[in-house]
């Protein structure tokens, strides 16, 4: 086993589809967001386990990232979240990938994909809410109608995500029955996708958050990422936290050296950290280059940084030894950290700690290993 390593198991990552399946209305389709890294838990594992699992749609930002899925053997339907470029375009249709179009330029490529590869292209089109990414938005309508010209081009499905950082905005409509307004506008997507296509389109726009406030807003299909992973939206109220989430994920690594300071020795870069008592001091081999924030939470909370904590910016201020939080003292190095374990006597060179992190921002080289 690596002296450092990342711990990911992907049987809690199946119960936890199962979970949220178990919560989803009739006759919608999950999506799994594997998106950055499998949110830092490696990609194709987390994909591979979510279609055992019963996904039925998997999610990605980049084409590479679908190619990638594509070569690993997964079948599912793939979104791309982010538009290609027209140099991606031809990968795209050739792996049978459904990408995200909002302009006609997006249709024209797609079309000389398709024509290029003798393969249908499939899109769904994406509406903005208030993100101020691109969109179709009022050229919704138009976009479909040029596409039913295209025959090479397939018009899935239309969608779009709402803003997880805050409630969802009460609209007119959701004031006489909740989740009105985007049922209403589902409709008209069907609408338009029967004049024009003559087919149904899915409509989707919920996403963890949403699927657990909101259950009218399932829709057609649910795009979840943060749910799979054993973690709420910050948003969700604890009320709504009911499903049975398993943690998937743990940072490792092991004590390389043990040292016993005085009060008043300093700790890390910049003297910022001072031992108020004598302090058996132990250092761990990660650091920011692994993904760890270069300041630990303990020390910006001494320097009053009380931003850091109204906009959560918490990566870590503290790792576990057993059932044991130990502070993470002084600046975090590029390849070493230190923790203060005057607290845990029995602590030794070569004892496993863990340290809560977010997932995404760990490396991709530090190794993961799966259950």
């Amino acid at each position: 086993m690596p002296t450092t390593y990342v711990a990911v198991d992907l049987e809690a990552i199946k119960h936890n589809l199962q979970q949220v399946r178990s919560r989803l209305a009739d006759g919608s389709q999950l999506m799994a967001v594997v998106k950055g890294n499998g949110y830092g838990h490696g990609m194709v594992p987390v994909a591979q386990a979510c279609a055992e699992a019963g996904a039925d749609w998997l999610g990605v930002s980049l084409v590479d990232a679908g190619v990638q899925l594509r070569e690993a053997g997964l079948e599912l339907p793939i979104l791309v979240f982010v538009p290609p470029l027209a140099e991606d375009c031809q990968l795209a249709v050739a792996q049978g990938l459904t990408v995200t179009v909002t302009t006609e330029e997006h249709l024209a490529w797609l079309r000389e994909a398709a024509q290029a590869t003798g393969q249908p292209a499939l899109a769904h089109i994406y509406v903005d809410s208030e993100l101020g990414r691109p969109s179709a938005d009022e050229d919704l309508p138009r976009l479909i109608e040029i596409a039913a010209g295209f025959p090479q081009l397939q018009i899935t499905g239309v969608y779009t995500h709402l803003d997880s950082t805050r409630q969802p905005a009460i609209q007119a409509l959701d004031i006489i029955k909740p989740g009105a307004e985007l049922q209403a506008f589902a409709a008209t997507v069907k609408a338009l996708g029967r004049q024009h296509l003559g087919t149904q389109l899915l409509f989707h726009a919920a996403a963890s958050a949403l699927f657990l406030q909101q259950p009218e807003a399932h829709l057609d299909m649910v795009r979840i990422g943060t749910l799979l992973y054993g973690q709420y939206p910050a948003v969700v109220s604890q009320k709504l936290r009911t499903l049975d989430l398993r943690n998937t994920f743990e940072l490792r690594t092991r004590i390389v050296g043990i040292a016993e300071l005085p009060r008043g020795a300093t700790v890390g870069y910049g003297k910022e950290f001072v031992c108020r008592r004598e302090t058996r001091v132990a250092t761990l081999p990660i650091g920011y280059a692994h993904g760890l924030s270069l300041i630990p939470e303990s020390l910006a909370r001494r320097r009053h940084c009380w931003w850091r904590r109204l906009l959560r910016e918490r990566d870590t201020d503290y790792a576990i030894i057993g059932t044991q939080q130990v502070p993470i003292i002084g600046r975090i190095a590029m390849d070493q950290c230190c923790v203060d374990v005057t607290d845990v006597p029995e602590v030794q060179v070569g004892t496993e700690v863990v340290i809560p992190t977010r997932r995404v921002t760990i490396s991709s080289t530090v190794p993961r290993c799966y259950n």
